[in-house]
């Protein structure tokens, strides 16, 4: 079974957002093509593209994936790299009406190696708990916060904080998405 391809999704943190580290999707499919990669694809452009791939070491891979977009494009991109299985358990950790309150912001935090839960948790502070919540995933910690409350909460004043730079974030439909192009 060793080596029976399996699917991930390459986060990629800070592409295509705001003007900077522009990447056209087609070109990373084709360079991650062209390094071996089987069934390239991207979904939008912010950064998350879909393989497969024999080797079980998503480090390694996100290693390599980050070299290849120095190589390919002169751009210093941080990745993280998630099987479609670890993608399941991060989703299936979401309570059953997760994404479902219209007046509530839903995201994804993922870590980007070596960041721990431990670091963005205690970056964060104390939740209040009214209009935010935290809930900790393998690899990744779900977020939801009160759209009306968002600019007094803690997790509102996340982007500020330096550990902001070893995350990457995706919304409630992307990573639901996401799972879905895995699953096919």
């Amino acid at each position: 079974m060793a080596n029976t391809p399996q699917r991930y999704v390459a986060l990629l943190r800070g592409v295509n957002v705001g003007g900077k580290s522009l990447i056209k999707m087609s070109d990373l499919s084709q360079g991650l093509t062209a390094m071996g990669f089987s069934e390239v694809s991207t979904y939008i452009q912010s950064g998350n593209v879909l393989f497969s791939s024999t080797s079980r070491n998503e480090q390694s891979l996100a290693s390599e994936i980050e070299r290849a977009i120095y190589d390919l494009f002169g751009l210093e991109v941080k990745a993280v790299v998630i099987s479609s299985r670890q993608l399941s358990e991060i989703v299936s950790a979401m309570p059953d009406k997760w994404g479902s309150d219209a007046s509530w912001k839903y995201n994804t935090l993922f870590l980007l190696p070596p960041c721990s839960q431990d670091d963005v948790l205690t970056a964060i502070g104390e939740l209040k708990p009214d209009i935010e919540q935290l809930i900790p995933a393998k690899g990744a910690i779900l977020q939801s916060v009160e759209f009306s409350s968002f600019g007094r909460s803690r997790t509102g004043k996340l982007s500020a904080l330096p550990v902001y730079k070893r995350i990457t974030v995706r919304n409630y439909n992307t990573t639901m998405k996401l799972l879905e192009l895995l699953q096919k």
